[in-house]
């Protein structure tokens, strides 16, 4: 995954929980970088991911995530990586992805959307509500 914060990822993070339950490798935990160290271009391209999970967050539209993804997305350094040459990016919803409430399953099943596809498709905004409906 490539974050807006450059530290989040690794070892002993909600998101590493969440590839492993999706059955995803997370290469920035299999490279054996812990939440809270920096990722390096130059560790992304040993990593050499064959999908990258790309950020979405704008900050209330007072960010321009799509400059910023198109500048990484060409940067020379990243030319090599397999996801950059096979175009293999995803766009998640980050509501789930950044999720540590009951909701983390649709974070799950989100990761495995990018991995595998459709067979893992969701309608929007799932929630896991645990307040039961009162009759009137």
């Amino acid at each position: 995954m490539i974050s807006l914060m450059t530290s989040y990822g690794g070892k002993g993070c909600t998101f590493d929980d969440i590839c492993q339950y999706a059955g995803v490798i997370n290469g920035v935990s299999d490279a054996g970088l812990h939440n809270g160290q920096l990722l390096t271009k130059e560790m992304l391209v040993d990593i050499n991911p064959d999908l990258l999970i790309m950020p979405v967050y704008n900050d209330h539209k007072t960010f321009d995530i799509e400059k910023y993804n198109k500048e990484f997305l060409e940067d020379p350094a990243l030319q090599t990586l397999n996801a950059v040459k096979e175009k293999r990016f995803f766009y998640p919803r980050e509501g789930y992805i950044y999720n540590s409430s009951q909701d983390i399953v649709f974070g799950v099943q989100e990761v495995a959307r990018a991995a595998y596809g459709s067979l893992f498709d969701q309608p929007e905004n799932c929630h896991i509500s645990v307040v039961a409906e009162v009759e009137k």
